[in-house]
């Protein structure tokens, strides 16, 4: 019976650790990091169209004042996001399944506590399998990844 339960457990555990969402932590600033993915962004084709200081808007709104004590109680010193898209990819996406475009343009959140920097990454290949676009959500997904790696080698 504990060998039974074991294995349930083994099997649920790698099960939670498949995710949609991509993450990788730096022991970096967000300002760095963030400069190293735009200039690896850059060089691997993949346009970054719009960026937003999150953390930033909101407190320019006046939700750190609306919210109080509730405001940003995970601590965060910065929440910045990007979207970017691959022309190639995303037209290929556009003809094949234009509904997929949900997932093209990718985002990519970044969150800094600590002085460490999450890189966070709605995976598209969360998309139905059976899509006609789906090979093209693979093909930018293991894109953005591997740029999003490639970028802290970046000196």
């Amino acid at each position: 019976m504990k060998k039974i339960l074991i294995m349930c457990l083994l099997s649920l555990s790698l099960w939670a650790a498949e995710t949609n969402v991509y993450k990788v932590v730096y022991n970096s600033p967000v300002d760095k990091v963030l400069a190293n993915i735009l200039a690896k962004f850059a060089t691997e084709q993949l346009v970054v169209v719009w960026q937003l200081d999150i953390l930033d808007e909101f407190k320019a709104k006046g939700l750190d004042k609306k919210f109080g004590a509730d405001f940003n109680t995970a601590g965060l010193t910065a929440v910045k996001t990007l979207v970017a898209c691959n022309g190639m990819l995303g037209n290929g996406i556009i003809n094949s399944d234009s509904d997929m475009m949900a997932f093209c343009p990718i985002r990519i959140t970044l969150t800094e506590k600590d002085g460490k920097t999450s890189v966070l990454y709605a995976r598209p290949t969360s998309a139905p399998k059976d899509s006609k676009a789906y090979p093209m959500l693979v093909k930018l997904e293991k894109k953005v990844i591997s740029a999003i790696e490639a970028s802290m080698e970046m000196e």
